[in-house]
């Protein structure tokens, strides 16, 4: 049975929708691209965004992008990462929606022998964390887990950062209270594999 989502019953569905979309996906979004990809209509799109501009949520780039393409795109809106409470609700966002990461554990299961996968950081919305994915494995192929985590950069925005551990290694540093453990496992994470029970 598929779950409620919490956060179209929690706030506004409109505002709920365009907050999802902007937090999950660190890119530019005309008004237009707002309502196609949130699935709201122009009027409502435009209505909650220069809502959630004036609170400060969402920032309006007038005529700015990287290149002349990009400069010539016109108004278009991005979540204001130095908004006083983003982080705190990017790791709501994060932590109530309904998107499920069965995609990311099959791509990195392919990618070896794995014990245990959790996700933390960008997965999770804290992007103060050390580590935005921590593996243990007996054999890792290293090519294909670099192929792999390039191709969900796009979608999260920004490199992300992993650490791989084997086995008798993570048990180890969770004897001795590793701080990257620590910092990872003491803070908002989802584990996605624990076929040891080591976590």
């Amino acid at each position: 049975m598929q779950k409620a989502d919490f956060l179209t019953s929690f706030l506004d569905p409109v505002r709920a929708k365009i907050l999802r979309l902007l937090i999950l996906n660190a890119e530019l979004f005309s008004p237009g691209d707002v309502a196609k990809r949130a699935g709201v209509s122009a009027a409502d799109a435009h209505k909650e965004l220069n809502a959630l501009e004036a609170i400060g949520v969402v920032k309006k780039l007038e005529g700015e992008g990287k290149n002349a393409r990009e400069r010539k795109a016109g108004t278009r809106y991005s979540f204001n990462e130095k908004f006083r409470y983003a982080n705190a609700l990017s790791t709501f966002v994060h932590e109530v929606s309904p998107e499920r990461f069965n995609d990311v554990e099959r791509a990195i299961r392919g990618a070896g022998k794995m014990s245990a996968i959790v996700l933390s950081g960008v997965f999770i919305g804290d992007h103060r964390r050390p580590a935005d994915l921590l593996l243990v494995a007996d054999s890792v192929n290293e090519k294909r887990l670099e192929k792999v985590l390039r191709g969900f950069e796009p979608k999260y925005g920004r490199e992300i950062r992993y650490t791989v551990l084997s086995t008798p290694e993570f048990r180890y540093r969770m004897t001795i209270n590793d701080k990257l453990l620590r910092d990872t496992l003491d803070y908002p994470h989802r584990i996605l594999l624990d076929k040891k029970n080591l976590i």
